[in-house]
């Protein structure tokens, strides 16, 4: 295609009207916005009409291949151990990731030596009412996520493990419409959304990969049809690539563990480490994802049930949490802050008390609301070049399927900007219900794929 013939405007009404692109224009559209030929408000335009309109499996197909390579990949040499990664589609209270690094590198390293099986945890921010594992992770003093691409080399290299954002080279088209999506109400398109996870983690040059694809009032994907599509989807393509995938379709219609907001967050991630508390449905998810990662490493090896055992008696001793440690020293940062009682955030926020009207079983914990309520008290960005309040967040002290008596606290929130407390109450009076019968909750994990 001749560069000069090219029209945005055509290209944009193309896909608003339904058609598909071919791989051409689709070529030229992407490097004609990377050399800020195509103004944000077109791509903004662009990525609307695929939400409504979508793409054709050739153009996905080629839009992902586009997004990787529209930047460099990690190296790799010959012998050089597995890679593997973890991917979420986000959630309210989404923590594994932290947790999955130390865990199964722990129990790599004690079965297989160092450096057969390698993690490059390239993670992003958060998305709307979701939080984001780098969000998280900024919150520990002086952690560095913000690395340069031969600084998370040696860091993986030393380690064989890193936790980074996306570096100026890997998949640079992904960064800059991730942050694009969060602000134009495309964040939920199904072949965006395959097309930015896959083309990070292609970027990886990973042997293989897990996704936990979540679904519920919380995710991204409410409806659990759509999620298994999607995951599917994802499966399918990363594994024409030649990436060994897995993918776990998970509950998110109540919050992940018992904490929603950054520096909160990493105190439960400490705790779980450290045996001092672990969340039913916390440990669930993240030791199926887990089990999956070491029993795709293990190219045979382990089966998956194996693989849960051995997870299982790693967490009966302190090297999970001694490798969480070294990977927050190696990149600058310090655990003292979180030395203390989970509940012992900076004096000068207030605490809010939210208490049961009634006694029962609690029924529902909308994790939507939480999350947007979690936003509203700084946890998150309400917009693009929005700050974060690190310790902005809240504590669930009451789950699905846990009694409560009337005037027991069922969450405890956290903040320091002004707020109006008595409308923050109404909200979450409907945040939590309360049934006058027992509650059994449901398994977090419903269906594997791949």
């Amino acid at each position: 295609m001749n560069p000069s013939s090219f029209s945005a405007k055509k290209f944009i009404a193309d896909k608003r009207d339904g058609k598909a692109h071919s791989a051409e224009e689709l070529k030229e559209w992407l490097s004609s916005y990377l050399q800020e030929q195509v103004p944000d408000y077109q791509m903004s335009s662009w990525l609307m009409a695929v939400f409504f309109k979508g793409m054709t499996a050739e153009e996905l197909s080629v839009w992902t291949d586009l997004m990787t390579s529209s930047g460099t990949k990690l190296p790799r040499t010959e012998g050089d151990g597995f890679f593997i990664d973890k991917h979420s589609t986000g959630g309210v209270g989404d923590k594994p990731s932290l947790l999955l690094v130390p865990l199964v590198i722990s129990v790599a390293t004690r079965l297989w030596g160092q450096g057969r099986l390698r993690i490059p945890m390239m993670s992003g921010r958060g998305l709307g009412h979701s939080g984001g594992t780098l969000d998280k992770l900024d919150s520990i003093p002086g952690f560095r996520t913000r690395l340069v691409r031969d600084e998370a080399m040696k860091l993986f290299d030393e380690n064989h493990f890193v936790m980074m954002g996306q570096t100026q080279d890997l998949a640079p088209a992904d960064r800059r419409l991730y942050s694009l999506r969060d602000v134009t109400a495309t964040v939920e398109s199904l072949p965006l959304i395959v097309s930015s996870i896959l083309s990070k983690k292609l970027a990886e040059s990973l042997d293989g990969l897990v996704l936990d694809v979540k679904f519920g009032p919380g995710a991204f994907m409410a409806d659990k049809n759509a999620a298994e599509r999607l995951a599917k989807l994802l499966v399918e393509v990363a594994d024409k690539r030649g990436v060994r995938t897995v993918a776990w379709l998970t509950r998110m219609d109540e919050p992940l563990g018992f904490s929603v907001g950054n520096a909160l967050e990493i105190q439960e991630c400490i705790d779980f480490l450290t045996g001092v508390t672990r969340e039913a449905g916390l440990e669930e998810v993240t030791l199926k994802l887990a089990a999956s990662m070491l029993e795709i490493a293990s190219r045979g090896e382990l089966t998956f049930n194996a693989a849960m055992r051995e997870l299982e008696k790693e967490l009966e001793s302190s090297r999970p949490f001694q490798v969480f440690d070294l990977m927050v020293k190696a990149q600058g940062g310090s655990l003292s802050a979180f030395e203390q009682s989970r509940l012992d955030v900076p004096k000068e926020y207030q605490i809010l008390e939210f208490k049961a009207a009634k006694r029962g079983w609690v029924k529902k914990v909308d994790p939507r609301e939480l999350g947007e309520i979690a936003v509203q008290l700084g946890a998150g960005r309400e917009r693009q070049d929005g700050t974060i309040d690190p310790w902005a967040g809240m504590q669930l002290l009451k789950k699905v399927g846990d009694n409560v008596e009337a005037g027991e606290v069922l969450c405890d929130l956290y903040f320091k900007r002004p707020v109006d407390v008595e409308a923050l109450k109404v909200r979450l009076s409907n945040v939590f219900e309360i049934s006058g019968y027992e509650v059994k909750p449901a398994p977090w994990c419903v269906e594997r794929l791949g």
